[in-house]
């Protein structure tokens, strides 16, 4: 079906915004707008290509299997655009005043402290954070897209990218849990005990990789994963439905048990499991990327977010 009227990239972003958090709220404050206008836009949106994007109730929204699609794809031209306006801007000779720095589904929390620092040292300098995963971020800072990224633990990526790559942090995992679920009240399920559920893992292809380190990991550990099931679409951390329902368990961050919904419970794993992240970031730098890199490097050492791995930085001649 042809769109009559031309979708703006303003829309895009807003849309993007609204199905990364899944939340009006958060998405305004993120985008620095109140709330109705951006439900307006929405609508707007919706109207104008003819399609149905989100389904809201009172207590949640969620992403239509059309919006899912629409928000795979409004990524990529997103970052397309930007990368090229990026690249007119340095022809030119513009200075950066414009840091991108992408991040996971687990790092939202480390890449919000690192900013914070950021702040107090580099001043009139805008940053701009892109959710992603970790793919898509080291495409785009090879592309020099990005600024920095918070990755998942990628040593080889310094040399095959040509990024320098520092080990961050290393974020400790809760299990997700139906509230009636016989471990909801322990101390911590053994790692035998949840590979024996049904966990939830995100939807491939953008979940290919942690799905692949989880196996690993639980691998290690002398289990499989041998029942999963599919998030219906990302972020895939607003998804706790099919567990709540008790379908289902599955990975968490500790910082995604503030506003999920209820029905549900966290607890460590035994023994303790952790996700693994770096920071990479543009090479050779400019004297913002710098100030990043040591944002992030004094943030890890000063909260101690290393706590399984060394300090180690891989440059792309070594």
């Amino acid at each position: 079906m042809a769109v009559d009227a031309p979708v703006e990239l303003r829309q895009l972003r807003y849309f993007v915004a609204v199905a990364e958090e899944l939340h009006f709220g958060r998405a305004a404050e993120r985008l620095h707008m109140s709330q109705s206008p951006l439900s307006r836009a929405i609508r707007e949106l919706e109207r104008d290509i003819g399609v149905v994007l989100f389904v809201r109730t009172t207590r949640r929204v969620e992403l239509t299997e059309a919006g899912s699609l629409l928000l795979e794809r409004s990524r990529r031209a997103l970052a397309e655009i930007d990368g090229a306006i990026a690249d007119a801007q340095r022809s030119a000779g513009t200075d950066e005043r414009v840091l991108a720095i992408g991040y996971g589904p687990f790092s939202r929390t480390a890449v919000t402290r690192i900013v914070a620092v950021l702040g107090e040292v580099l001043a009139g300098v805008e940053v701009r954070l892109d959710e992603e995963v970790s793919a898509d971020s080291l495409r785009r800072l090879g592309a020099r897209e990005l600024a920095a990224a918070v990755v998942m633990e990628s040593p080889r990526a310094a040399r095959r990218l040509g990024v320098r790559i520092d080990t961050l942090r290393d974020e400790p995992l809760l299990a997700a849990l139906p509230q009636a679920h016989r471990f909801a009240t322990e101390g911590a399920i053994p790692v035998g005990a949840f590979a024996a559920e049904r966990v939830l893992l995100p939807r491939e292809p953008p979940g290919q990789v942690f799905n692949a380190w989880l196996r690993a990991l639980i691998r290690v550990h002398g289990f499989e994963l041998e029942r999963t099931i599919e998030t219906l679409s990302a972020p895939w951390d607003r998804r706790m439905l099919p567990v709540a329902n008790g379908e289902a368990v599955a990975v968490v961050v500790a910082e995604w048990t503030k506003e999920w919904t209820t029905g549900l419970a966290a607890v460590p794993f035994d023994p303790p499991l952790s996700f693994p992240t770096d920071l990479a970031s543009r090479w050779p730098p400019t004297e913002s990327v710098e100030a990043v890199v040591d944002a992030a490097r004094r943030v890890r050492d000063a909260e101690g977010w290393l706590t399984e791995r060394t300090d180690r930085t891989d440059l792309p001649g070594d």
